[in-house]
């Protein structure tokens, strides 16, 4: 897989390198689009959730969120970059974090689900199905 772009070869083992939308490319060549990094609420996730599940045919997938929220951003640090969100096959659901409830977030943890792979190449197109769908919706 190479940047459509500038050509550089990319591994989506490194997954924070890659930009997923529409296509696949380098984080040099691309950016996400600002709406998809905005904060929503978690009613508004939800309901991207369910969008997202009845476009791409898919069974639904039932979101959590930490209950014990403190604004303390040091509570999902690891050391070296935020906790954001972790999906779950089973059962279908996906837990966002306060720093991860956003539309990319979103995508990047759906697109675990739809495939049921972790961070491989089939995973980084349905990603970037993922965000260049919501991309024409916000």
């Amino acid at each position: 897989m190479n940047c459509p772009e500038c050509g550089k070869a990319l591994d989506p083992e490194h997954h924070g390198d890659l930009v997923c939308d529409g296509q696949i490319w380098c984080n040099g060549c691309q950016r996400y689009d600002d709406r998809l990094m905005e904060v929503l609420s978690f009613p508004d996730l939800e309901a991207w959730t369910r969008r997202l599940c009845r476009a791409f045919n898919q069974e639904p997938v039932h979101l959590r969120h930490d209950p014990d929220y403190l604004p303390d951003p040091k509570k999902y640090w690891d050391g070296a970059t935020f906790l954001l969100a972790e999906a779950f096959h089973e059962p279908r659901c996906i837990m966002l974090y306060p720093p991860g409830q956003r539309l990319m977030t979103l995508c990047h943890e759906l697109a675990h689900l739809f495939t049921g792979q972790d961070h491989t190449e089939v995973w980084a197109r349905t990603f970037a199905e993922l965000v260049a769908w919501v991309k024409v919706r916000v």
